[in-house]
């Protein structure tokens, strides 16, 4: 029997359709192919989350459900974003093992059980898994939770805001995965000023992953700065939902907003977290850098470097800050403490 090398093939064998998406700073559909060569490490994973890659892998036999068996999967990477083929082939391992010689069947709950008890599985939070699952039901033509009407009405209502309790999080997840359906964004951007904080709150978490039109964008950026004059922290959950919009300008003007007098370790987790992708342009990513060096937290800005540089379309520019002969002095200083922590020696 020839040897098995990848989980592509695995899924192959077992005769399994498969639906893969990427599940670490946003969730979105990625392509088998797309796949394939990240777990072959033909190209880095895009956006490593604390050194992993993580992804739902979605797959089942059409003859027999529509009902797929989910792997949450995370498998480390290296310092350019490569997935660790020794961690792959490990899991590999655990699936053959687990599976014995029924490769070319789906696995049973057993099997299933027997597999969840491993590094490389992992549990989603709460919001990332509500909105997976509406995501995945959106992109497979399948109807919304049972919860997505009642959570539609509430938004239409354009009243009794505070009877939010009986909402649940995959009703409002199935309304914002479905932003561009029934109008839901426009009403979301109707009702968005008057919502409970606790549902506010939810919904910006949710709206992290989903793609946000100019209306809503114009929304939520303008309750980000009213939140900035009153809570920096509860500031930065506004900024994160900015992640999906296309209004770029928007996105930068929101940001240097939070950076102008930012104290929080939250605002910085925000935009490195959630909206890295801005930090490709050179001046973002300095001004970025200079709000994080006046921290003067060296264990701070070791963290938020370590985690850009793990970025691979962000590592030559944040490489590339070590040495540029603009730096603050304060910024120097951080550099400075930054390179002495990696060359200090290891003790035997």
């Amino acid at each position: 029997m020839k040897k098995i090398t990848t989980l592509s093939e695995i899924l192959q064998l077992s005769g399994s359709e498969l639906r893969v998406y990427e599940m670490g700073r946003q969730i979105h559909h990625i392509s088998n192919q797309d796949f394939y060569h990240i777990e072959t490490a033909k190209q880095p994973y895009p956006a490593p989350i604390q050194q992993q890659a993580r992804f739902a892998l979605c797959f089942w036999q059409k003859q027999q459900s529509d009902t797929p068996y989910i792997w949450f999967l995370q498998l480390p990477v290296d310092e350019q974003g490569f997935i660790s083929l020794g961690a792959r082939d490990e899991f590999i391992q655990l699936v053959i093992d687990a599976m014995g010689h029924q490769l070319n069947q789906e696995p049973t709950e057993e099997q299933q059980q027997a597999l969840a008890n491993n590094q490389y599985i992992y549990k989603p939070i709460e919001e990332k898994l509500a909105y997976f699952n509406a995501l995945y039901k959106k992109d497979c033509q399948l109807p919304p939770s049972e919860h997505y009407l009642a959570v539609h009405r509430y938004l239409s209502a354009d009243s009794s805001w505070d009877n939010w309790q009986a909402l649940a999080l995959q009703g409002l997840a199935d309304v914002i995965a479905r932003l561009d359906r029934d109008e839901n964004s426009k009403l979301l951007s109707s009702a968005f000023h008057k919502l409970p904080i606790e549902v506010a709150n939810k919904t910006l978490e949710l709206l992290e992953h989903a793609s946000i039109d100019q209306q809503l964008s114009q929304c939520v950026a303008q309750s980000h700065a009213e939140q900035l004059e009153k809570d920096e922290e509860l500031a930065s959950l506004y900024l994160r939902a900015l992640a999906g919009s296309s209004v770029t300008q928007l996105i930068n003007k929101s940001i240097m907003l939070q950076l102008e007098n930012a104290t929080s370790i939250h605002s910085f987790i925000a935009v490195a977290g959630r909206l890295w992708q801005q930090l490709a342009e050179p001046n973002m990513l300095k001004a970025f850098l200079e709000a994080l060096s006046k921290q003067q937290d060296p264990e701070l800005f070791q963290q938020i470097f370590t985690d850009l540089v793990f970025i691979p379309s962000l590592r030559s520019f944040v490489l590339a800050q070590l040495r540029d002969p603009s730096n603050s002095p304060e910024l120097q200083v951080a550099i400075q403490q930054l390179l002495d922590l990696y060359q200090k020696p290891v003790r035997h």
